[in-house]
């Protein structure tokens, strides 16, 4: 059996691993229940139609299931679980290095449970008796690098002056206007000039 767990909100990038005591009809089930019994019935005494028995077996209501994984060893005998924790999920190797043996001395149903199962709220996992943990472990997250861009055209152009604001209305009017007093005064200069 195992002691409760605590998941901090916001929590990511963890998973557990846990050796499930199950026997394939159950594992069957867990992948799939269908629908809870009585829930076609109606009215107050209707059993409610919230059965999750993924949850269930962690002591919880629900769980994203798209980020629980419930599976036989022997699906990954070829790799063995310390390279599919690794290489499969991201788990760096120096925490896999202190339990390679024992994480693949592992022998039937295992469960994984990630981080975004829990959707970034906080919980309190007490699994059903039939649930060893194993271990959890943190997936390397790589660090975010920036490459320099391939050829100078994809860099743009830096010195470029940059673009004029629109011309107001008020600015495009006065300048309308100056340009009409320019033009008077030159047709005054030019009625004086033919005159003297």
């Amino acid at each position: 059996m195992t002691d409760a767990l605590h998941v901090p909100r916001g929590e990511r990038g963890i998973l557990r691993v846990f050796v499930a005591d199950l026997t394939l009809a159950e594992m069957a089930h867990m992948r799939d229940p269908g629908p809870t019994p009585g829930a076609a019935f109606s009215g107050d005494d209707a059993p409610q139609d919230s059965h999750d028995p993924m949850a269930a077996l962690l002591g919880l209501d629900h769980l994203d299931p798209d980020f629980v994984e419930l599976f036989h060893s022997d699906d990954i005998a070829a790799i063995g679980l310390a390279a599919y924790l690794a290489e499969g999920n991201g788990v760096a190797a120096d925490q896999i290095a202190a339990d390679q043996a024992r994480l693949d001395a592992v022998q039937g149903p295992l469960l994984i449970v990630f981080s975004a199962a829990f959707a970034g709220q906080p919980a309190t996992l007490r699994p059903d008796p039939r649930l060893t943990l194993i271990g959890a472990y943190a997936q390397e997250t790589p660090p975010v690098r920036f490459e320099p861009l391939p050829d100078a055209s994809a860099r743009g152009v830096t010195d470029r002056p940059a673009p004029r604001p629109p011309m107001s209305d008020a600015r495009a009017g006065g300048m309308v206007a100056t340009a009409a007093l320019l033009v008077m005064f030159a047709l005054v200069a030019l009625v004086v000039w033919i005159a003297g």
